[in-house]
Order: structure tokens, then C-alpha cells, then sequence
């Protein structure tokens, strides 16, 4: 396949604040931004065993011809060492950035499926971009369909990713490849005639087979097989044994039925009698048009949940309303000098030399635990012993733990009412 312009190179000298997000089989996820185009981008780091960039080269050629709103889009190829001038000379590929996640890490927080409405939505737009690059020419096999390749939007709208790494797959570390079968990830998904043909031929079938399962997965918000052995999966899936459709009930809403017929037929174990994509998104569309009226609302309250869940996290903070009129007592302190910093877990790393403390022990307050008090809009936040704490979305801190050290304006030592009644 040519092209008529190669792809876009893009090396470290346009790019700044690098921040690793993530890591897979293929390699680490790092987010940066691009200082000529003002945005954040997503760059993915492949590993090989010889560390040549020729496989990576081939595979962009392909997922270059993306222009699918359900598909990942490739700004271009990565050539630079993530900000670290000490590191070897990597390769990878920049595409736009996902700031939701995948539909792992969805399902994951929110421990149930997605309200259906945008459940189907999903359903219906990774149809979308199946279809799509089954139809390119010639067409391009994704092989590894599965919630963690489908990522999300700000707007939680699903886009495929890693299709065409097929290849670069097998050039992956061997310890990478075989921990990924350990836990029975993407083997869950692979269809039966690639557990029992060695000479196994993909096709679009087997992409259409993962899709059936990877439906499955949205649906009840489980892994397929979760807690069996791999050993016990890959020898039952070519013996017809599927994730448990007991656990759908087709009551719960209208649609539902249809979609389990569809998914059914997309793992049957006969890859001649599983339908195209075209025919599931013929399917998945309908269904959609059902619930779409209720879209808005449903992904309202899962970003909800997902802002949510960043505070929920954070078990030593508490919040309250701050009372009105509320009467503080007077703080006893005493002058050490300047106004001192706030002190924190982080300290300062100069040598403070110890000097007798200017104030009356009586007049000292007692030691107390680390304590940080804000009163932002009515409310205060009491938090104790917090390193840092993070609030919001599309941000990002590094937090480095230093050793406590006394400011340089703080007394040398602090003396309890009882210890100055018994100095002379």
C-alpha cells in the first residue's frame, strides 16, 4: 500500500509535560503536549525484541487511513525518549488522546453495566468502526477486539484502538505475551478455531467473534470467564462452551432480547454462520434508536459517578457544611520571626541550625498532628496526614516524599505544659 505523503514523524523537541498513564502488552502510554498544535496527545511506546522500528512503520500505513469517528485517530509516528535524555531512543505512535479510559477501566469503577442507553450506544459505535476497517482496502483485522482496546471520550463515545498491531504483537517480549494468557485476558476473546487449528488463518469472522463477546461483557459489566484457569478456557471454548447467558435477563428493557440473538450468532462456533458487522450495526442501530431519547441523562450520571469517584478515594479527607457565624477560640502562638511557610510532608531539604526557642513555655502550644484546614465556597476540608490530594479531572501532580525537616523559623523544640513545671 503507498501513500501519497509518508506519515508525519514526531519527536521531542515539539512536545513537553510528559506523564505516564498507562501500559499494556504492546508497551507504556504516555500523555505530553504538543507545543506547536496547543493539545494534548497520547503517545504509545511499542516494545520489540530487536528494537526495530520497520513493523511499527508497516502497521502505521495502515491505521493511517483512519477518518472513522469510531475509530482511535493516528496524528503520526513517534521518534524521542519521553523527556528523558538518558533513555535509548524509543518508537511509537501519537494518537489523540482518550481522557475517559477504556471500557475496562469503565466498567471496573462503576462495578455494574452501563445504563442502556449507553450501553448500546456502545454496542452500536465499536459495530461502527468494526465495519469500517473490514472495509477498507484491503481490509484491516483488529485480532484483539476486547474492552480495554475501546476507549472513551470526554463524552463517553467509543473508539477502537490497537487495530492493526496484530503483527507487532508477536514481536511483543515473550514475558509480556505470557502474562497477558496467565490471566486470561485477550484469550477470553479469541474464537475456537484459533485454539484448535495450527494452522489458523484469521479472518473477519474472527473479529466478528470477539465483538459477540466483548458484548457479552458490556452487558453484564463482567469478565468472560473470570477466575478459571487458561489452561481450562482454551481447552473448553473449541468444545462450545460460552460466557453464561443466564446472567442476562432480557426483561430489564426493550432491546435486549435482539441484542443477545446478535451476540449469539457473532461466537457461534461455526465462523461461516456468524453474521458481518454490517448485519450486527443493522441490529445495534435499532436497538439504539430505542433508548437514544434517554442518552443525555445516562451519561450525565455516569460522568457523575466518575468525578465521584476520585473523592471516594480519598478516606482521611472530610468534608462538611461550614456553620454560620461559627466562633473560632484564639490561637496562642508566639514570634519566632518571619512569617513561617506552611509545613509539610515535603519539608525543605536545607540544614536549619537548632537555637533556643524565644518563647515561654508557657506560652507554647502543644505538639498536635499534622493538621490542613481550607474553606473553599461554605465548606471546610479538614485533612490529616494527606501527602497530596487531587480534585477533578484532566490533571495531574507528581507528589515526591522527602524527609520531614523542621523550617528554618520554627522553634528548636516544643515543651508540654507538664515538662516546664517540673523545670526548676
Amino acid at each position: 500500500m503507498a501513500f501519497c505523503f509518508p506519515p508525519l514523524v514526531i519527536r521531542d523537541d515539539s512536545l513537553r509535560c510528559f506523564v505516564k498513564i498507562g501500559a499494556g502488552g504492546f508497551g507504556q502510554i504516555y500523555r505530553a503536549k504538543h507545543t506547536k498544535w496547543g493539545m494534548d496527545v497520547a503517545i504509545k511506546l511499542l516494545l520489540y525484541k530487536d528494537g526495530s522500528t520497520s513493523s511499527i512503520q508497516r502497521e502505521a500505513n495502515l491505521m493511517f487511513q483512519g477518518g472513522n469517528p469510531n475509530v482511535i485517530r493516528i496524528f503520526g509516528l513517534y521518534e524521542g525518549r519521553v523527556g528523558e535524555p538518558q533513555l535509548p531512543l524509543q518508537s511509537g505512535l501519537v494518537m489523540e488522546l482518550m481522557p475517559k479510559g477504556s471500557v475496562a477501566g469503565l466498567l471496573q469503577t462503576l462495578a455494574a453495566p452501563p445504563p442502556w442507553p449507553l450501553a448500546f450506544r456502545m454496542a452500536h459505535q465499536i459495530g461502527l468502526g468494526m465495519n469500517f476497517l473490514h472495509h477498507l482496502s484491503p481490509p484491516l483485522l483488529h485480532l484483539d477486539l476486547k474492552p480495554s482496546n475501546v476507549l472513551l471520550n470526554d463524552s463517553l463515545d467509543a473508539k477502537i484502538t490497537d487495530f492493526g498491531l496484530s503483527r507487532v504483537a508477536r514481536s511483543v517480549s515473550k514475558g509480556a505475551r505470557e502474562k497477558d494468557e496467565d490471566e486470561g485476558g485477550t484469550l477470553s476473546y479469541m474464537p475456537p478455531e484459533a485454539l484448535q487449528d495450527v494452522n489458523y488463518k484469521a479472518s473477519r469472522a474472527s473479529d466478528v467473534y470477539s465483538y459477540g463477546v466483548l458484548l457479552w461483557s458490556i452487558i453484564t459489566a463482567k469478565e468472560p470467564y473470570d477466575g478459571k484457569p487458561s489452561s481450562l478456557v482454551r481447552f473448553r471454548i473449541p468444545h462450545g462452551d460460552r460466557p453464561d447467558v443466564t446472567l442476562i435477563d432480557c426483561s430489564q428493557t426493550e432491546g435486549l432480547e435482539d441484542l443477545l440473538k446478535i451476540m449469539k450468532r457473532c461466537w457461534d462456533q461455526d465462523a461461516n454462520k456468524r453474521p458481518t458487522f454490517l448485519d450486527c450495526v443493522n441490529v445495534t442501530e435499532k436497538i439504539f434508536e430505542l433508548h437514544q431519547r434517554g442518552l443525555s441523562d445516562a451519561v450525565r450520571d455516569v460522568l457523575k459517578q466518575l468525578e465521584g469517584d476520585i473523592c471516594s478515594s480519598l478516606r482521611s479527607v472530610q468534608i462538611s457544611r461550614k456553620p454560620q457565624n461559627e466562633v473560632r477560640p484564639p490561637v496562642v502562638s508566639c514570634v519566632t520571626g518571619s512569617l513561617p511557610k506552611q509545613e509539610t510532608a515535603a519539608g525543605y531539604t536545607n540544614t536549619v541550625k537548632k537555637e533556643p526557642s524565644p518563647c515561654p513555655a508557657a506560652m507554647t502550644p502543644p505538639r498536635t498532628t499534622q493538621r490542613q484546614t481550607s474553606t473553599p465556597g461554605g465548606v471546610y476540608i479538614n485533612m490529616s496526614n494527606v501527602v497530596g490530594v487531587q480534585l477533578g479531572n484532566n490533571n495531574y501532580m507528581n507528589i515526591v516524599q522527602k524527609p520531614r525537616q523542621r523550617h528554618r523559623t520554627a522553634p528548636s523544640s516544643v515543651n508540654t505544659s507538664e515538662n516546664a513545671q517540673k523545670k526548676p
